[in-house]
């Protein structure tokens, strides 16, 4: 962090003078993205982290804050939370041993639990912060992980959305650019013809 400054003059010295304002821009526009999708990540996995510390609460599972905020940070990158699913299961043992209750059972509220949440994560949790923090439509945020998650398998839960947002955003710009090009070869064809008719 200290170097920081130092470490991005170099780095500008490091890209040839022509081609610095593209690398610079997109450099940029990939911060900026990366920016907004950790920020509504963040903001996902808190509002799970909750909901899990609630449905783990309400089950009466030892130590269910601790493991829900767990599930919670685990969640910063989509779908990690389900490596928790063997920590509940020791707690699951140790509250089955405590509590007289069979094993099964409460391993079963634990995973309905895992259910209920999951389902609010996908369906309203996922669509409505992180549409609103990248500007993406709630159809586009699935489509877009299950598709990097395929490609790139686990890399590709982590840049999905970011990545889906630089495409779309540069394929704005393009249809923009083509758009602008076409009006400008009308317009002097236009002129052209009004010379010609004159």
């Amino acid at each position: 962090m200290l170097d920081y400054e130092r470490l991005s003059a170099t780095m500008r010295h490091m890209v040839p003078p022509s081609y610095r304002r593209i690398v610079f821009r997109i450099g940029a526009d990939v911060k900026r993205s990366m920016n907004h999708y950790f920020r509504g990540q963040a903001l996902v996995s808190f509002c799970v982290g909750v909901l899990f510390c609630i449905g783990f609460s309400i089950i009466g599972m030892p130590m269910a804050i601790l493991l829900g905020m767990f599930i919670g940070v685990l969640n910063m990158v989509p779908y990690l939370q389900l490596i928790s699913i063997v920590p509940t299961a020791l707690l699951c043992m140790v509250c089955s041993v405590d509590s007289g209750v069979g094993f099964w059972v409460i391993f079963a509220e634990a995973i309905a639990v895992y259910c209920v949440v999951q389902a609010i994560q996908d369906l309203y949790l996922t669509p409505k912060i992180m549409g609103k923090a990248m500007g993406l439509n709630p159809a586009i945020i699935l489509l877009s992980l299950s598709i990097w998650g395929s490609l790139l398998g686990f890399l590709g839960l982590i840049i999905a959305l970011p990545l889906t947002t630089l495409i779309l955003a540069y394929y704005d710009q393009y249809l923009l650019l083509i758009q602008r090009r076409d009006n400008r070869r009308q317009r002097s064809a236009a002129k052209i013809k009004e010379t010609k008719n004159d």
